[in-house]
């Protein structure tokens, strides 16, 4: 029923894609992880068995997993959310909320949320160079924005998302490989309701942004829908100087 993944951890690197979520069984010597497969499907290591395997189900590409109180979790693009059992089950959570690109899992107070990335193809309209080079060099000119967010959470007794406008004192982060939330309180920060992302738009306004407009992180306000870059948003750009290795050491992949 399942196709076996490669039985070698030297094979990881083509078989998983950004997040790889580990859970614990027994002892820390017996261990489960689960990630997206390059297919868009979900894939399962077990220690126990030595192999990774193949989840067939996927109505949609998935786009998150998580692992919260103790229980895989995973998200499709079209907002689908399932548990994943340790025996490769697959049930439903939360029905499809439809509307965005990208959706992300976070965990917050204890809460599950669901948020939901709306993205742009955005141009550089300082570019001057001529008609081949611009084709050429297109990742230099042409990138895809984030413009918005939507936050939602879990209403596990009628399996839906329900859409939430305000986070509180919390601040949500969110990455390819990782995501997580904060009080603003406990960040020494003025106010949270805020979600900070990576977006590689920003490394094209060093110029305008300053120093830390070339990291790549943008900023989007829940209480005004307003985006920007870091260092637009002093109460948060405050966490980020002087910029942590994790951040100074990041280079642009195109």
């Amino acid at each position: 029923m399942n196709d076996p993944g490669p039985s070698s951890w030297n094979d990881l690197g083509n078989l998983y894609r950004e997040k790889v979520m580990l859970l614990t069984v027994g002892n820390v010597n017996d261990f489960v992880l689960l990630t997206i497969h390059l297919s868009g499907k979900l894939v399962m290591f077990r220690s126990a068995h030595k192999k990774w395997t193949i989840i067939p189900d996927m109505p949609s590409p998935y786009d998150d997993v998580i692992l919260y109180k103790g229980n895989f979790y995973a998200v499709d693009n079209t907002g689908r959310t399932v548990l994943v059992g340790l025996d490769l089950s697959v049930s439903l959570v939360a029905k499809p909320v439809f509307g965005g690109d990208k959706k992300f899992l976070v965990e917050s107070r204890d809460e599950l949320l669901l948020v939901d990335m709306y993205l742009s193809i955005e141009s550089n309209s300082d570019s001057t160079g001529l008609f081949e080079e611009y084709f050429e060099n297109l990742s230099c000119y042409m990138n895809e924005r984030t413009v918005r967010f939507k936050v939602f959470r879990l209403d596990e007794a009628s399996q839906k998302w329900v859409g939430i406008k305000n986070l509180g004192d919390q601040v949500l982060f969110l990455g390819d490989d990782c995501t997580f939330s904060a009080s603003a309180k406990d960040m020494h920060v003025s106010r949270g309701n805020c979600i900070i992302f990576v977006d590689n738009f920003f490394y094209l306004n060093e110029e305008e942004y300053g120093s830390l407009g070339n990291h790549g992180i943008g900023v989007f306000d829940l209480e005004n829908d307003s985006i920007g870059p870091l260092v637009k948003y002093p109460p948060c750009s405050d966490l980020f100087w002087p910029p942590p290795q994790w951040i100074s050491s990041m280079t642009l992949e195109v």
